[in-house]
């Protein structure tokens, strides 16, 4: 994939997200150095980065379910750094690959915009 699929973005909050059954995820580690000078006389911090290499890696999810979003979020939740909620939403967006599933989330939105289905 290169592009954003239609109505996406590529890269984004999930809340802006469609609905999907599941999301690739990227952490980012960076080998980087940073200098602080405070300047008595004049009364300024000047702060300077150095940054040496930036690596672009699948991320890591729960029980080494790696390179999936919703994987990550669970990891971080069980570390006790996401809530439950931000979980719940995120998982809204990201539905599962079981059948039906996607669908019924697609109505259950369009609900709440009165769009309805008709037999």
């Amino acid at each position: 994939y290169v592009s954003n699929t239609p109505g996406s973005p590529m890269c984004a909050c999930a809340e802006n997200m469609a609905v999907v059954t599941r999301s690739d995820c990227t952490q980012v580690q960076v080998d980087e150095e940073t200098t602080f000078t405070w300047n008595v006389a004049e009364s300024t911090l000047e702060a300077g980065i150095y940054v040496e290499d930036i690596d672009f890696n699948a991320c890591q999810g729960l029980n080494n379910n790696n390179n999936n979003l919703e994987a990550r979020a669970k990891l971080l939740h069980a570390e006790g750094l996401l809530a439950a909620e931000k979980l719940a939403a995120l998982q809204g967006n990201l539905v599962g690959s079981e059948t039906g599933k996607c669908n019924a989330a697609i109505e259950q939105f369009l609900g709440t915009k009165g769009i309805t289905r008709i037999s």
